[in-house]
């Protein structure tokens, strides 16, 4: 006979988790269209294929230069995920930054961008703040992130290779300056750590663990933002569709830029010319899977 305790327990969690859903359902939480998306004329035919724009947002509301911004890309035929790391410190138009213009036109202007550079449609888009994200890592307990180079920030210390991390120390990787080259190295520590933290979701077996994923998406809906279309019915079909391709093939990868180091001493960061088409046109076809992991073999 089951045990009394065992069922008042599932039922626990699972009112617990359909808490957590309506929370992040919430329409309180929802952008409205207009300031969600670019005018419907300008943007690329929608597809099969499953894509998210994430922008993770740091304390300072002033800029966005140290928030992190990525596009998860599921292809359609469901073998490959791509998860496309952003620079904000490249320049996109007229000698504008990517950070700049997010700035003054929000998501709209990044959802534009991000449809022009990499031609595919995107299809929702999630902000959260980095408060919620490090309470996602402190649930999941700790996540092993890769450094190119040792540094500090503020009162954590990282070092040249893996590094075990909570949720406050995995934000100070993500966020510090820690070399001066316009972020480019703060990018790659932030495609390190989405790298470690889709790693970790997959390992954490919120699946066949009720009560641990009502407490995830509990703090993920305590910092989030979405367009009205994001559901959680949504986010899990995306969510699943990923759990299927094999770690392998879950590849996170920086947007091609080149930096250069000016006559006054700053760093300007462009997108590659040979290496975004490039990445555009796999995204167009057929052949992403191989690109995707030559992009990673380089380093990017």
């Amino acid at each position: 006979m089951v045990k009394l305790k065992t069922v008042a327990s599932a039922l626990g969690s699972l009112g617990g988790l359909n808490k957590a859903r309506s929370e992040f359902d919430d329409a309180a939480r929802k952008y409205t269209d207009d300031r969600a998306f670019p005018p419907a004329d300008i943007r690329p035919v929608a597809s099969e294929a499953q894509t998210i724009a994430v922008r993770i947002t740091t304390d300072d509301a002033t800029t966005s230069q140290g928030d992190t911004f990525a596009i998860i890309h599921v292809a359609a035929d469901g073998d490959i995920a791509a998860i496309l790391v952003l620079n904000p410190a490249v320049q996109v138009e007229s000698g504008l930054t990517l950070a700049a213009l997010v700035d003054e036109g929000g998501w709209p202007v990044f959802v534009a961008i991000a449809e022009e550079v990499l031609g595919i449609r995107i299809d929702h888009i999630i902000e959260l703040t980095a408060t919620a994200l490090a309470g996602v890592i402190d649930e999941l307990g700790s996540v092993a992130v890769y450094s190119r180079s040792a540094f500090s920030a503020g009162d954590a210390t990282f070092t040249e290779g893996t590094n075990t991390l909570d949720g406050a120390s995995a934000m100070s990787f993500a966020a510090a300056e820690a070399v001066d080259d316009a972020g480019q190295t703060r990018t790659r520590n932030q495609r390190a750590l989405l790298r470690a933290l889709v790693q970790a979701l997959r390992q954490g077996g919120l699946v066949k663990d009720p009560a641990k994923l009502t407490t995830v998406l509990g703090t993920v809906s305590a910092g989030v933002l979405t367009d009205a279309g994001l559901t959680t019915v949504v986010l899990g079909k995306v969510a699943n569709a990923i759990r299927q391709i094999p770690q392998d093939d879950v590849v996170t990868v920086t947007v091609p830029s080149k930096s250069e180091r000016l006559d006054d001493g700053t760093v300007q960061v462009t997108l590659d010319a040979e290496a975004v088409p490039a990445l555009r046109q796999a995204l167009a076809g057929t052949d992403l899977k191989e690109f995707l992991h030559y992009l990673a073999s380089l380093g990017y």
